[in-house]
């Protein structure tokens, strides 16, 4: 069996560079790693990206993988979660088989993520409108983290020098990106694991087991674990986050 290399999808405002502490513990494991920039969080001096180009950019990291003879691990991150599980289609294992390929994702980690069924969007999930963490007020194409800010929201258990370097790093989120439809469930075809995070100030525990309750009901088998972190675990806990993500990676195969 080939060995997995690990995909990373960052959640709406954040980039690659969150995952820095992350990715060394996963090496220390044994395992690469790849992060994906998603295209809707952007410069607001560009024309805004959509669900579609998130999607693609994620397709196309993974498909990059696979062919160098690697297996896949998709780990995905809140809003990341969205164009991860809508990008998977027929690299499934049974798919990839079927088709002649040795190569396959193998498994999808959500973190307090967001994968919709077949016809979702992220605005539906957050009842048509925005909430008070979507700031609108400069502009209705991007949405900016609205107050108490970053720190209140992402990263309420980490020190004050860690929200200030992380809070730095984030960018605009493309609204439009939220509008978009999915056309595909990789949930369903591939094993999958979530994360719960019981001190998310983002993205409350309830609506987290709201999303998997519907993503069950959608034909989702998905095997559950708790942190006592906040939105953002990989920078909290980043050695427990990767523990959880190594074993999902083990068992997925």
């Amino acid at each position: 069996m080939a060995k997995s290399t690990l995909v990373l999808i960052h959640g709406s405002w954040h980039c690659p560079d969150h995952f820095d502490l992350l990715i060394p513990c996963l090496s220390r494991h044994g395992y690469e790693s790849v992060a994906v920039s998603l295209p809707s969080t952007q410069s607001p001096e560009k024309p805004p990206k959509t669900l579609a180009d998130d999607t693609a950019a994620v397709r196309e990291a993974v498909l990059d993988e696979l062919s160098q003879g690697n297996n896949v691990v998709v780990v995905a991150h809140s809003y990341g979660g969205c164009p991860a599980n809508n990008a998977l289609k027929g690299l499934d294992r049974k798919s990839r088989t079927a088709a002649g390929h040795d190569t396959a994702v193998n498994a999808i980690v959500f973190i307090c993520a967001i994968p919709l069924p077949i016809g979702g969007t992220f605005i539906g999930v957050l009842g048509g409108k925005p909430h008070p963490l979507h700031d609108l007020s400069k502009s209705k194409d991007f949405a900016e983290v609205g107050p108490p800010g970053p720190g209140h929201y992402f990263y309420n258990d980490l020190p004050p020098e860690s929200v200030q370097k992380y809070s730095a790093m984030i960018r605009p989120q493309a609204w439009i990106a939220y509008e978009g439809q999915t056309s595909y469930a990789a949930f369903v075809d591939i094993p999958s694991w979530y994360l719960y995070c019981e001190k998310d100030q983002a993205l409350p525990p309830p609506a987290q087991r709201g999303i998997v309750q519907a993503a069950e009901a959608a034909g989702a088998s998905m095997k559950t674990t708790s942190f006592e972190s906040s939105h953002s675990p990989f920078l909290s806990m980043p050695e427990a986050t990767a523990e959880f993500i190594v074993r999902a990676t083990k068992e997925g195969v």
